[in-house]
């Protein structure tokens, strides 16, 4: 018996729930767009609440500050992309209501001079590629909306998990030792998190290189844990 995503049934299953997922995808930006709206002020409230309780002591309340910024720049960008994404929808939907009634773009009716007619063939082309390409770009920053937050969140846990175990080191016995060590992990999570920046914005350049792989991948082991990469 075959695993159930190698079934032909389960691939066809799923090529039809990707031409319908529009439906999914406006019902959860529009529910999510509302409840993110309601959140804003509330979180603020409370960052305002924990910043005045925590004024005295200074490392809690830079931790609480770059939490709640952590927060707020993730739920604003995430915001943002789905408000875009909506409008785009928006778009598209009504491009696909006028498809019903006029049909695809009759350059010869409209009876434009040979120089327009030629330019707007090559800049807009036929009305199915327009709509084709506004339903890729749709479901595409649906999709980049929520890889986005989970982009923040790694950055700010990276940050989080470097400061946290820098503290650690800090408060051990003073010596020689404490400040080898400060060093040593502070210089190797440095250069772990730039190798994790420049492969992640290069798609995966240092997995291409045989020797940068091979030097990579215990660095990319690690850094999927700290920052929960694998889960997406």
């Amino acid at each position: 018996m075959l695993p159930k995503h190698e079934d032909s049934k389960f691939k066809k299953w799923l090529d039809i729930l990707q031409q319908e997922s529009w439906q999914l995808e406006l019902i959860i930006s529009g529910v999510a767009i509302f409840g993110l709206i309601q959140t804003f002020d509330p979180l603020v409230s409370l960052a305002n609440s924990v910043s005045a309780k925590t004024m005295d002591d200074n490392s809690l309340s830079a931790i609480s500050s770059v939490a709640f910024a952590a927060v707020i720049i993730c739920l604003l960008s995430l915001t943002i992309c789905l408000i875009i994404h909506v409008i785009l929808r928006g778009l598209w939907i009504g491009a696909v209501g006028l498809r019903y009634f006029s049909g695809d773009i009759d350059y010869e009716v409209l009876n434009y001079t040979n120089k327009f007619k030629e330019y707007l063939q090559k800049r807009i082309g036929s009305f199915d590629k327009y709509i084709s390409k506004l339903e890729d770009y749709c479901s595409l920053i649906f999709a980049l909306s929520f890889l986005l937050v989970f982009f923040f969140l790694s950055f700010f846990i990276s940050i989080s998990v470097f400061s946290a175990v820098i503290a650690i080191i800090d408060n051990l016995p003073s010596g020689t030792t404490q400040s080898v060590l400060s060093n040593i992990f502070g210089v190797s999570m440095l250069i772990a998190i730039l190798m994790t920046a420049v492969d992640f914005f290069t798609q995966g350049f240092l997995k291409k290189k045989k020797w940068l792989a091979f030097v990579y991948f215990p660095v990319y082991r690690v850094m999927s844990r700290v920052t929960f990469s694998f889960l997406y």
